[in-house]
């Protein structure tokens, strides 16, 4: 037990410090990277950020972040780890630290997820630490670095959430409460990737549930871990109801050029960092038609796993002549891209099983392995540094299009005091995007969201002050006259409005297509307060979830203290 311990503490250590090794450089230049997701990102967090440290909660509109406009960002994208994002902005002195310290923590939790899952397959210590270094080198984890892409957090997790199926294929039984818990971590994460989990268990499953004279217990348990999972995440179920039930909400970005984001066309990248990767993924091929008979039945299912995924991610599937048809699935994928992070989890597992079943151990064999680390840490790191040297050079500070991208300064030293000030707003008003996600829509027309969302909010975001007191937003500005004044304020069916303290209905207020407000102003000072009907209410299932996540968890690390006693 001491030398399990042992073992498990060092490779941890080791995961720690090539995770340290990896942001020195930005921590010694000082340089940012500002890619094509983080404002919206950072708005959000901030917005929880706020809620934490002033004690305003508010689970569904947004009070702080995104002009402090009432829309609903959180309620429906991974609002538990939003929170938690919320309080690594509060332990961040400015952005530039957030970003250090959220790349450190996203690489500690990739590696020691990759550990537990190489482990739990039976790779000796030495090379799951060593295959779990590699995954974090990986694009599946470095979109965080390089775009802020969010899918990151999910795949750091998602070889942890996949220890089940170790156990679905090798003893054909699994441990309800772990499949249930994992698969709620992942939801509470991130959607896309929980979809990708489940499609994931799917496989290993129906084989466990094939092979075992067991079945009705299987499926017992199954509906069990269902329960289980609908408990942990039942505040996220009700928010999901209340917003959609009477509202029709904007959807994420369609991208409807999905075939340019194949990793063989545009999405490269992903096969290439590290370079190692390709070369493992042709090699690990390669060797599953070879020895495909000698593998077990485990071996073989992740085979055919990774393969499924590798070809989603490519454009062997038409995603030309499926993209723009209005399928909601399609929409939904929006990057085939993203199927490459199962398919880097599952090829670095069959190549430690590969390697470590076929390959002696020798001198040789360690210098192999310790020349493909030195490589691929190397490689990412002179990767990173390409952005933040743009940006310490101010050559392109922003690593994304200026489509719908506001910089409001053309001081590029102002932009850089900006993410190293104590004042989080700062950056977050001097660059702006106008991201439509999730806003309600109450007129079908042509007009572009992004477009109503520059005209209706950024634009007018100036004329107004806005603060947050009692858990309500206020938003004040001086009229000359009685006239109807349109305010940068979105409504939703329950966003509660009043203004000068008279409550305001429906009659009183004008809506354009995105919901935001038109009101009548009386001459001299106007005060509007925001709300949302529900608010209140939904504290009670966040709180039952969170005690369910107590409780649950404890009962599960009971269950495993006893399975190794035993």
């Amino acid at each position: 037990m001491k030398k399990m311990i042992r073992t498990h503490g060092l490779a941890i250590l080791l995961i720690f410090l090539v995770s340290l090794v990896l942001i020195l450089p930005q921590l010694i230049t000082k340089g940012m990277v500002i890619g094509s997701d983080a404002v919206f990102h950072y708005n959000r967090f901030y917005d929880a950020a706020m809620q934490i440290k002033e004690g305003n909660f508010q689970p569904f509109i947004s009070m702080y972040g995104f002009q402090q406009s009432g829309r609903i960002v959180n309620a429906l994208y991974g609002p538990l780890v939003a929170y938690i994002q919320g309080f690594l902005v509060l332990l961040s002195p400015s952005w530039f630290g957030y970003q250090v310290l959220s790349r450190l923590m996203i690489f500690t939790l990739s590696g020691i997820s990759m550990y537990a899952l190489l482990n739990k397959a039976h790779i000796r210590g030495s090379l799951s630490c060593a295959g779990a270094i590699f995954y974090l080198t990986t694009f599946s984890i470095q979109y965080w670095t390089m775009r802020q892409g969010f899918s990151s957090w999910g795949a750091a997790i998602l070889p942890l959430c996949l220890l089940p199926i170790v156990d679905m294929a090798e003893k054909k039984d699994f441990n309800w409460l772990e499949l249930g818990i994992l698969t709620a971590l992942m939801f509470q994460t991130h959607v896309f990737t929980s979809l990708i989990l489940i499609l994931i268990y799917l496989p290993f499953f129906l084989y466990a549930l094939i092979q075992t004279s067991e079945k009705i217990a299987l499926i017992k348990k199954s509906a069990y871990s269902i329960g289980i999972f609908l408990l942990l995440t039942l505040a996220i179920w009700i928010s999901f109801y209340m917003i959609y039930s009477s509202n029709t909400i904007a959807d994420p970005f369609i991208n409807q050029h999905m075939d340019r984001s194949a990793i063989t066309r545009n999405g490269r990248y992903w096969l290439t960092t590290p370079i190692f990767l390709a070369v493992l993924l042709v090699g690990q091929v390669l060797a599953s038609v070879l020895l495909w008979k000698k593998y077990s039945p485990f071996m073989r299912l992740c085979i055919g796993t990774m393969c499924f995924f590798l070809i989603l991610s490519t454009n062997l599937v038409p995603w030309e002549k499926l993209q723009g048809r209005d399928i909601l699935v399609v929409d939904l994928i929006q990057f085939p891209f993203r199927f490459f992070v199962p398919v880097t989890i599952f090829l670095i597992l069959l190549a430690c099983y590969t390697f470590q079943r076929y390959c002696q151990k020798s001198l040789l064999s360690i210098a192999i392995l310790t020349t493909i680390l030195a490589v691929s840490v190397g490689q990412v790191m002179l990767k990173a540094q390409d952005p933040m040297h743009e940006w310490n050079a101010e050559k392109r500070m922003i690593q994304t299009g200026k489509k719908h991208l506001f910089v409001r300064t053309e001081d590029k030293t102002e932009l850089k005091n900006a993410v190293h000030s104590s004042d989080f707003t700062t950056f977050l008003k001097l660059v702006e995007k106008s991201t439509p996600d999730y806003l309600p829509i109450y007129q079908q027309n042509h007009k572009n969201n992004y477009r109503q969302y520059e005209q209706h909010i950024l634009a007018l975001n100036p004329n107004f002050k806005k603060y947050v007191k009692n858990h309500q937003l206020y938003v004040e500005w001086t009229g000359e006259k009685i006239a109807k004044v349109k305010v940068p304020i979105v409504k939703y069916s329950r966003t509660e409005l009043s203004l000068n303290g008279k409550k305001l209905t429906d009659k009183d207020i004008l809506l354009t297509k995105i919901g935001t407000i038109t009101v009548k102003q009386q001459p001299g000072k106007n005060v509007l307060t925001v709300t949302f009907k529900g608010s209140k209410q939904i504290i009670y299932p966040i709180i039952f979830s969170m005690f369910s996540w107590i409780i649950a968890i404890y009962f599960l690390f009971k269950t495993k203290m006893s399975e190794r006693s035993s």
